[in-house]
């Protein structure tokens, strides 16, 4: 699937699928190394010596194996995941402003989850609820932005949106009249999104959905290329519309169900991502899948990094410094490039 307007790098002499590949073997090799940093950053800052030899210094291995790689794999796993299901929902809906956040399924998933933790459930049993609450989300975006069977981009960003308020304003409420069961702490966490508290428990119990959820988008790939062109297309280029309809969701529900059950609210990501992935390889999912992955891990990371730096030795909510971040970076990104789709 082409675009007439092919990325820069795409323009040279390369031929356009090897300079695809190659970008985004380029971004799993700075993503690696931009994890390796992240792993030194923060309050005590640990050298490169340190980070080699953590094994011989015990202060250094609980730093680095309790506190630190949790919480950049989890950042890690969060943005890859919010940004592959942005770039499902977007062509889903054939609205380049769609976005878990946005559309209220992230807040969905955040309401499941709460609910769970409310009802000292398992950690597993709060990431099944996340996507339960995401899914039922999506699915009332759905049916809402469905005008006499017709899908309206306009329609489905108003339903959204006011559906994102609604389910935040139920968030806000429910924690706020259970603050005192829970510590101060987590409820900032849920209301705001951040990686304060990451255990190797919370990545056990988020791979498996979020793994899935990626699996799901990359194996319908194709139908969001063809969905792109309009429902009438996709259906003659064979697309079973109601079946595929469905898993797409049900994979973006899942990823980012998921996600904020273990991260809390964070915005930004699902909406930059895959437009930052179109712009160096196009269009195509089969290729957008991938690198929106790997660019949505980056923005999270780095943002992580920065919110624990910046205000040393307090942090800042990851979903606060993000949505500061993104949105004028965003209609910068927006008004400079014209993205577009097809």
């Amino acid at each position: 699937m082409e675009s007439d307007h092919l990325p820069l790098l795409l323009r040279t002499g390369i031929s356009k699928r090897s300079v695809r590949w190659l970008v985004i073997g380029a971004g799993g090799l700075f993503l690696v190394g931009s994890a390796l940093v992240a792993l030194m950053a923060g309050d005590p800052f640990l050298k490169p010596k340190e980070l080699i030899g953590a094994s011989a210094n015990p202060q250094a291995l609980t730093i680095l194996w309790q506190f630190r790689a949790p919480r950049v794999v989890l950042a890690t796993l969060v943005g890859a995941g919010l940004a592959v299901s942005g770039a499902s929902l977007q062509a889903f809906f054939r609205n380049p402003l769609a976005d878990p956040f946005i559309l209220g399924v992230a807040s969905g998933g955040a309401l499941g989850a709460a609910g769970a933790l409310l009802l000292h459930l398992s950690p597993g049993m709060g990431s099944l609820c996340g996507f339960v609450g995401a899914l039922a989300a999506a699915f009332t975006v759905y049916r809402l932005g469905a005008v006499h069977g017709v899908l309206r981009t306009d329609t489905v960003l108003l339903a959204g949106v006011a559906l994102n308020a609604l389910l935040s304003s139920l968030l806000s409420f429910i924690l706020y009249l259970n603050a005192h069961r829970l510590m101060i702490s987590a409820v900032y966490a849920w209301l705001m999104g951040g990686f304060q508290m990451a255990t190797w428990k919370d990545i056990r119990f988020l791979i498996p959905y979020w793994a899935l959820g990626i699996v799901i988008s990359l194996y319908h790939s194709r139908a969001l290329n063809a969905l792109l062109m309009g429902e009438e297309w996709a259906h003659y280029s064979g697309v079973d519309l109601t079946k595929v309809r469905r898993w797409i969701l049900a994979g973006a529900a899942l990823g980012a169900g998921s996600c904020v059950s273990v991260s809390g609210v964070i915005g930004f990501v699902g909406l930059v991502g895959p437009h930052m992935a179109r712009l160096l390889i196009g269009p195509d999912h089969r290729l957008v899948i991938p690198m929106s992955c790997i660019i949505g891990a980056l923005i999270l990371l780095y943002c992580d990094m920065f919110s624990r730096l910046i205000v040393r030795p307090a942090e800042l909510p990851v979903g606060l410094f993000t949505a500061f971040l993104g949105v004028p970076f965003f209609l910068f990104l927006l008004r400079r490039t014209r993205v577009v789709y097809g």
